[in-house]
This record gives C-alpha cells, sequence and structure tokens, in this order.
C-alpha cells in the first residue's frame, strides 16, 4: 500500500505577478505546508498570483479552507486571484461546494 503522494509546489515570478504550481494531494497533512508557500508567495506578488491546480489530485476541505482563506487575503491586498488550469478533481470540490463562480470566473476558468 502506497502512503499520500507527496505535494510538489513550484513558483515562476513575472514582473509584479506570480506563477504557482501546485501537483498532489492537498488534505490535512499538507494543507499547513500548502498555506505556508502561498501566503510567502503573495508577499512578492503585487499584480497577478495565478494558480495552476493542473496536477492535484486530491483537494480535501482544508486544502479548500486554504484556498478561501488565500482569495480573501489577495481579495485584501487588491491582488487578481486566477486560476490557470485546475484538475477534474480540484473542479468537481468546486462545483459541489458551490464554490465555482466564487473562484473561476471568465477566462480564467480553463482546464
Amino acid at each position: 500500500m502506497q502512503g499520500p503522494e507527496p505535494l510538489e509546489l513550484s513558483v515562476d515570478h513575472v514582473g509584479a505577478s506570480t506563477v504557482v504550481g501546485v501537483a498532489g494531494e492537498i488534505d490535512l497533512a499538507t494543507a499547513p505546508q500548502f498555506e505556508a508557500f502561498l501566503r510567502d508567495q503573495l508577499a512578492h506578488t503585487h499584480a497577478v498570483f495565478m494558480l495552476d491546480l493542473s496536477g492535484v489530485n486530491y483537494l480535501g476541505s482544508a486544502g479548500l479552507d486554504v484556498l478561501l482563506r488565500v482569495r480573501a487575503e489577495c481579495d485584501r491586498r487588491g491582488v487578481d486571484l486566477v486560476f490557470g488550469e485546475c484538475s477534474f478533481i480540484v473542479r468537481r470540490v468546486f462545483e459541489v461546494s458551490g464554490l465555482t463562480g466564487y473562484f473561476l470566473r471568465g477566462e480564467s476558468a480553463t482546464g
């Protein structure tokens, strides 16, 4: 039996914008690492904070809670939070939780 897939986080700073790539499972065990990484990268972002969640194969309630807090922090700072790509799993969690419109708007809702 295999253990949980480790969370893989990457970042690319482009001018005043940041693109964060995420792959693996975002659950109770990895949510603190996920949130700390996002908040650290957000501190260096002044325009657009893009999340690529195409490699996420599990998003639990702890991960969803992190995304809600990051969205609120982006709103507070005047930074645009954009979802570049989302896996089917992430899209499904957004749908079931009723948060699709809150997270995915217009052109950013690709995947």
